[in-house]
């Protein structure tokens, strides 16, 4: 069974010397932990901690950018936020409508999720307030990452 070189630090939790993976051991993989939670981890570990923290701090700079430009302050009060968007910066034109009230969706957003399931419970709660939008498939963007100013 391949695995990635091993890193002798310990922490990768990717290699062989960290995991001590084998055929059996993934049969006891954590199922309480949902997919994209998984997929969070792994990218998390992938990128490290502090490039992680940069990635948060790059966002949470753009999404006070963003408020500010739109007077958005919650989703009940979103200020000058346009109600509807059609996305179209990945070629899609599919059009998304914002949510008015406090919800518990997380944008669907690679980076987005991975800052959702690496943020402790305090953080977690305060998503309930971002800007978020939803098209007619039930796919969820931020206001940033759906008017492309989320990680410039």
């Amino acid at each position: 069974m391949p695995f990635a070189t091993e890193c002798f630090s310990g922490e990768c939790n990717l290699c062989y010397n960290c995991c001590k993976n084998t055929e059996e051991s993934f049969q006891n993989i954590n199922h309480n932990k949902c997919e994209n939670e998984r997929r969070s981890d792994d990218i998390s570990k992938l990128m490290g901690k502090k490039y992680v923290q940069e990635v948060k701090d790059r966002y949470n700079k753009n999404l006070k950018k963003w408020c500010k430009k739109y007077s958005f302050k919650e989703p009940f009060c979103y200020g000058y936020a346009p109600e509807n968007i059609t996305e179209t910066f990945t070629g899609g034109n599919e059009k998304y409508k914002i949510i008015d009230r406090k919800h518990r969706f997380v944008c669907d957003n690679t980076y987005c999720k991975m800052m959702y399931y690496t943020s402790n419970n305090w953080e977690k709660n305060n998503y309930s307030l971002l800007p978020i939008y939803k098209n007619i498939n039930d796919k969820y963007l931020c206001g940033p990452c759906l008017t492309n100013e989320s990680f410039k």
